[in-house]
Order: structure tokens, then sequence, then C-alpha cells
């Protein structure tokens, strides 16, 4: 710990779990909008809870979408 450099590398301890930390941020994120941009609290959680599955699905589809452009199509193009 007293070598690790901030913003220059990963964490210690975190580095193994880090994925799991866009679920903390996409409710905090979520609750944070939610807050500014809705009118009054009836509903809030619901549209907290959506507005996180939103988040957390999205950002798995951009990993799918990246890999299957990384390992199928890269591959596949040619050399030149």
């Amino acid at each position: 710990m007293l070598a690790w450099i901030p913003f220059l590398q990963p964490a210690p301890g975190v580095s193994s779990y880090w994925w799991a930390l866009v679920f903390p941020l996409s409710i905090g994120v979520s609750m944070a909008w939610r807050a500014v941009r809705q009118k009054d609290l009836h509903g809030y959680w619901p549209s907290v809870a959506r507005m996180s599955a939103q988040i957390v699905v999205g950002m798995l589809s951009l990993f799918v979408g990246l890999a299957i452009i990384i390992r199928v199509i890269m591959p596949l193009m040619p050399v030149d």
C-alpha cells in the first residue's frame, strides 16, 4: 500500500473484482439523476431501480458487442 500511486495504478485489493463496482456506481448515478429530475418523490425508488437496471444492461450489452468485435470480427480482417 505504501508504493501505490493513485490514478496511475489499480487500487490494491479491488483489482480482482472491479467489475462488481458497476452496481453501486449505477445506483448512485441513478439516485442523483432522479433526485434532480423528478418533481416529487412519488415513484422515486422504482424509477431509480429501473434506471440502474438500464445502466447495467447497457454496460453488459456494450461488453458483449465489443467482445464480439474483438474476438470474432477483428481476426477475420485482412492484415494489409
